[in-house]
């Protein structure tokens, strides 16, 4: 048996060999963060330039409209990308994590607004008008109110 089979790691990745894009991520980054401190400087050179009468100033000039240009785009690729992608993709939205879920009315729903509980807390809540004490189910969420629904009872639920 080599030394290699005998490795507490073995089939893991080395160092270096990881499926992680961290290290470009973090070079687009500072590439975005660094594109302004360069681009804007070398735009009122070349514009300095440029007015005063040297040719070289409207190409500084260009070139620091374009390091500008890359950063803008930059940002909105950046600001538009999806984020991570979990398991738990209601994890800290509380309201969301109710969806499906029966609660029984603590007040009244009258003209549509009244309020739930959902385990110990008591929650605001919209819908169709019921009393006290009906057991609803909660189907959506809008800000911080759970909408409900009552629940058919010939439904076995």
């Amino acid at each position: 048996m080599s030394r290699a089979d005998k490795s507490p790691n073995k089939g893991a990745p080395s160092k270096g060999q990881g499926s992680e894009p961290g290290g470009i991520i973090w070079l687009v980054g500072l590439i975005d963060l660094m594109l302004p401190w360069v681009g804007v400087p070398l735009a009122l050179v070349g514009l300095v330039m440029g007015v005063r009468g040297y040719a070289n100033g409207w190409w500084l000039l260009s070139l620091g409209i374009a390091m500008l240009i890359v950063d803008l785009m930059l940002t909105v690729f950046w600001s538009r990308s999806e984020g991570q992608r979990t398991d738990q993709p209601t994890l800290n939205r509380r309201g969301t994590q109710y969806i499906g879920r029966k609660v029984c009315v603590a007040d009244a729903i009258v003209g549509g607004e009244g309020k739930v509980r959902v385990a110990d807390t008591v929650w605001p809540a919209r819908g169709q008008d019921c009393a006290a004490g009906t057991w609803v189910k909660v189907v959506a969420v809008d800000g911080a109110k759970l909408v409900i629904e009552s629940i058919d009872e010939r439904r076995d639920e």
